[in-house]
């Protein structure tokens, strides 16, 4: 079994520390956020439908792309402000914990469509986008165990084929629709 342990390479994660005496002033600011997150990515939604129906787009484009694209851009700001605090696992877990959740969110959809399983009804395409999502999910756990310092121009292999695996799947969709 493989266990973590510390090497000459082991770089010690030791956020600094912004925020001192109460708490209750960043847990408001917090929720209000989640909040207007909410309500933005409703207001998303609605928007990518009507862009579907306008331009003709497929709605697996819009959604696997330009949804995605928009929705994600939370993450990646959190993600980039925990790496430049030194946060490196806040990053990490940011992204890991983004993926699971999401797959939260599918059964929470399948739990509230009233026309049998959403799994049934979705498109094969989508099949494809959760196949890329495995593949991404698993270069990048690869990554985690082989902890290279530098790989292809200055970032980890596992970067380098992420980008690659998933600049092939958008092609693969753009092909399918």
């Amino acid at each position: 079994m493989w266990l973590p342990r510390l090497t000459r390479q082991t770089v010690s994660d030791k956020p600094e520390k912004h925020h001192r005496g109460r708490s209750n002033p960043v847990w408001l600011g917090f929720i209000a956020m989640a909040a207007v997150t909410g309500v933005a990515g409703w207001i998303l939604m609605e928007a990518a439908a009507g862009i579907a129906d306008r331009t003709g787009l497929s709605e697996t484009l819009i959604g696997g792309l330009f949804t995605a694209l928009a929705t994600s851009t939370p993450e990646l700001v959190t993600t980039i402000a925990a790496v430049r605090i030194g946060a490196l696992t806040l990053a990490v877990a940011n992204i890991f914990g983004t993926n699971c959740f999401n797959i939260l969110v599918v059964a929470a959809a399948d739990a509230g469509y009233s026309h049998g399983s959403i799994y049934h009804h979705m498109a094969p395409v989508q099949m494809t986008w959760g196949l890329i999502s495995i593949l991404m999910t698993a270069i990048l756990l690869l990554g985690m165990l082989r902890r290279e310092t530098y790989g292809i121009g200055r970032i980890g292999f596992e970067s380098a084929l992420i980008l690659a695996v998933y600049v092939a799947a958008l092609g693969i969709i753009l092909i399918s629709n």
